[in-house]
């Protein structure tokens, strides 16, 4: 089954959980990019890009092992080429600005996704 259940109580909570570590992550990123250690932030990049991707996916209902991004229709404008950007370039402040953004855009897509959804559900036919 390609597409994973996009009312499911069970992603709710995935997509709860990942953003909780995301906000953790970025508040840790935070202190490292202001105390100029970008080494130090570089796994803690890593290991937010692969959250943003788990969210990506996750968000679109679609299994991350059998999609590419290109098949996600909630995503923020430019995501292959910013996420391109990041990824070769992870130990720049401006990648983890950048991917911040992306959080942020891809929050607001699926919150309103999720609005759209519950008022279609509620209209009589």
């Amino acid at each position: 089954m390609d597409r994973i259940d996009t009312f499911s109580k069970d992603r709710d909570k995935a997509v709860e959980r990942l953003l909780s570590e995301w906000k953790q992550c970025k508040d840790e990123l935070a202190a490292h990019f202001r105390n100029r250690d970008s080494d130090g932030a570089e796994p803690l990049m890593q290991r937010a890009i692969l959250l943003f991707e788990q969210f990506l996916f996750l968000s679109n209902g679609l299994n991350q092992d059998m999609h590419s991004i290109k098949v996600c229709k909630i995503k923020p404008v430019n995501t292959e080429e910013r996420l391109d950007f990041i990824v070769s370039r992870p130990k720049l402040f401006h990648s983890y600005k950048q991917l911040a953004e992306l959080f942020a855009e891809q929050e607001k897509q699926f919150a309103k996704q999720l609005v759209l959804n519950k008022s279609k559900n509620k209209r009589p036919d």
